[in-house]
């Protein structure tokens, strides 16, 4: 009898390890007890990891997404055994004390992946995933697994539209966090945004964080062609899932594991992907946490992304970056169309869940042409890029001699230098914007909002979205330890390292100390920086809380590491 089957004429328990035998005993009366048979237990076992919530539009569709690839499971002779886990959106708190726990989503959902695969001894998994921390979350879980593994993307959603104008999410908070409060909007044109930035499910259609990661999950293989921007609301969407059981039932008989995909070649590849869409600053601290997981800290740091940022340029013109949206990058080719553009930065010999390389994919994907054919606006050619380097710049200095990031965006100046106005929390920071207290000219500094300072490294987009809001983009800078959402636009540098509450060269800082960002010499420094370094560091005016933030506080890693808990 062929191993991983059972003959049940002969009454015979199933010969598959661990369910075999008497001593399979127990473990076969528990998932009997939920109507799975012998024959089922035969079978390979897949993990089906469904982040579903209804907390957030991204995460709302996924019980359908989930269905079709269980049933891709069963078609393919596998098992499907489905587990709801951790999902969130960090809208709902931004610039309020609850940021602080939205990276902290990434580690819980990779332990909760981890303990429940290894729990059930599972054969394979995979992870439907879609909004902000999910995708980096399951990055994390598969590498430590290793096992055959697939990520399921949930999609992007439709642009909104009011007075026949296209509008997402971030447009309604650049209104509400700045505009409003200068009293240049109404209430009511404020509720008539509302009703209309987020019309479907799905992550925020622009090249936020969420689209950000999903894309990423496609470049580094683990996600099937076109999955990483094929729309939410889509039939192709649903497609893809279905064949996405398939394939890890199928990964599982030719032993494909998540660590054979994923490698040093892979994460060059997509950190020139990530330098290509000029997606987002958190992609860097997702990809240096994968890294670190990989145990390929020491070859893959700061100086990968910036060698990559100064030969790869960002071709994608989806919003922040410019006027279309993730469904137009999805229209006109997707990823394999921006990856065939800059194939020579790329090592096309890797392996993807799809069981083709690389390069097979993208030399297939280039000879589709899309209804109407491509725009070539929205992904655009080598010879015409929207920006000549990468979307992001790696910056030292003074102030952040271990590194930091900032995002280059068409309302981004490229070099601002003022005084420093100091803030040791979000909050204060975005009511001094807001009640006018910060001048134009000056740079605003959010410190003791690190990994371990906040604790939690919280998103501070909020306090860039009330200076755009408020129409001073280009006119004062922001300078963090925390991190920016993919959907901020001005001039921010965030995951400066050391951070504050280590002692990192911005606890010395004090009021009218002259900073100064050059986005072109790579250069985030402070004047008379040796008598500034010399200043005794100011304290962190943060308790440890408990819980979750309390072992951030106690055992995160620096952003240069991922600001990963282990």
């Amino acid at each position: 009898m062929d191993k991983g089957r059972c003959d049940l004429s002969e009454g015979k328990w199933p010969t598959k390890e661990p369910f075999s035998g008497a001593g399979g005993t127990h473990r076969r009366a528990v998932y009997k007890g939920m109507g799975y048979t012998d024959r089922d237990l035969s079978r390979p076992l897949i993990a089906v990891v469904n982040t579903f919530s209804e907390v957030c539009p991204g995460h709302h569709h996924l019980r359908a997404v989930t269905e079709q690839v269980k049933a891709g499971i069963w078609q393919a002779g596998g098992t499907p055994f489905e587990f709801g886990a951790i999902s969130q959106c960090a809208t709902p708190v931004l610039g309020l004390r609850g940021i602080n726990f939205d990276l902290a989503a990434r580690d819980v959902l990779a332990f909760d992946i981890e303990t429940v695969v290894e729990t059930q001894m599972f054969d394979g998994v995979a992870a439907v995933i879609a909004c902000d921390k999910t995708a980096p979350g399951a990055f994390l879980a598969l590498a430590r697994l290793n096992l055959p593994s697939v990520i399921v993307p949930g999609g992007s959603m439709a642009p909104g539209y009011s007075e026949g104008k296209a509008v997402v999410l971030s447009d309604l908070d650049e209104l509400v966090f700045g505009a409003l409060p200068a009293g240049k909007v109404s209430p009511e044109e404020v509720l008539k945004l509302e009703d209309a930035v987020c019309p479907t499910d799905g992550a925020c259609p622009i090249l936020g964080t969420a689209n950000t990661m999903q894309c990423l999950t496609e470049a580094c293989g683990l996600a099937l062609p076109m999955a990483g921007t094929a729309p939410a609301f889509s039939g192709e969407r649903l497609r893809l899932a279905k064949e996405s059981g398939r394939r890890v039932v199928e990964m599982v008989s030719e032993g494909l594991t998540a660590r054979q995909i994923l490698g040093q070649k892979t994460l060059e590849n997509m950190v020139h992907t990530l330098m290509a869409m000029g997606g987002s600053t958190n992609g860097v601290l997702h990809l240096l946490a994968l890294a670190d997981e990989l145990g390929l800290g020491d070859r893959f740091d700061l100086d990968t992304f910036e060698r990559a940022s100064q030969s790869t340029p960002c071709l994608v013109n989806v919003k922040p970056n410019g006027p279309y949206f993730v469904t137009d990058f999805h229209a006109h080719g997707g990823l394999p169309a921006l990856m065939w553009e800059i194939r020579e930065r790329l090592n096309l010999d890797v392996p993807t869940v799809s069981g083709k390389s690389l390069g097979a994919i993208l030399e297939a994907h280039t000879k589709i042409v899309p209804p109407g054919g491509r725009n070539d606006e929205v992904i655009r050619k080598r010879a015409n890029p929207v920006y000549n380097t990468g979307g992001i710049a790696v910056l030292r200095g003074a102030l952040a001699p271990e590194g930091s990031v900032a995002r280059r965006l068409d309302n981004t100046i490229l070099h601002h230098e003022g005084p420093a106005r100091i803030f040791d929390s979000q909050e204060e920071a975005l009511a001094a914007v807001q009640n006018g207290v910060v001048k134009p000219g000056e740079v605003v500094v959010v410190r003791f909002v690190g990994p371990r300072g906040a604790p939690g490294m919280p998103d501070i987009y909020a306090v860039l979205a009330a200076i755009v809001g408020k129409g001073l983009e280009g006119q004062i800078g922001v300078v963090t330890d925390g991190r920016f959402s993919g959907f901020a636009r001005g001039l921010g540098v965030c995951q400066v390292t050391p951070e504050a509450a280590v002692g990192g060269p911005l606890a010395k800082l004090r009021d009218g100390d002259v900073i100064t960002i050059d986005l072109p010499s790579r250069r985030l420094d402070v004047a008379g920086a040796e008598k500034v370094l010399s200043r005794p560091a100011a304290p962190n005016p943060r308790p440890v809380p408990p819980g979750i933030l309390g072992l951030f506080a106690k055992a995160a890693g620096p952003a240069t590491r991922g600001a990963k808990l282990i």
